[in-house]
């Protein structure tokens, strides 16, 4: 079952790191058929240029999107990011996994008393989730 969500919703509890990029082309990139949104402290401009990391994986290359629109919403901004091209849009894909399932495996702690390794979290996240998470046939 493929989901026909054109976005994922980083989890908030999880920073994100988004570095301004200077941009150099005067295109704006192809909409791709998957995006994120997630919260800034900060508002951002539309087409602004940005990299996206977690300090948390450090080993994660960071990934290259651009600001699609900015929202304000009480205390912070809503970000709607759309990326270069789907090699982008499937690193981004695969990074968010990471992040539900950290969440995941937190969410079982804390309401189930269970602790679990990374690589059992994965493996129930992937069991109950995978075929829900947004793909967009990338």
């Amino acid at each position: 079952m493929s989901s026909q969500q054109r976005f994922i919703r980083h989890p908030d509890e999880i920073p994100l790191e988004l570095q301004l990029i200077d941009a150099r082309e005067d295109s704006a990139p192809p909409s791709m058929p998957l995006s994120l949104v997630c919260k800034s402290a900060a508002m951002l401009a539309t087409g602004q240029q940005v990299s996206i990391n977690i300090s948390e994986l450090a080993h994660a290359s960071a990934i290259r999107g651009q600001i699609e629109w900015c929202h304000a919403h009480h205390d912070h901004y809503e970000l709607h990011i759309r990326f270069a091209n789907d090699e982008h849009a499937q690193r981004m894909r695969m990074f968010e996994q990471v992040c539900h399932i950290r969440r995941y495996r937190q969410w079982v702690q804390d309401q189930q008393g269970r602790s679990l390794s990374e690589d059992e979290a994965a493996l129930e996240w992937i069991a109950k989730y995978a075929a829900l998470f947004p793909s967009n046939n990338l």
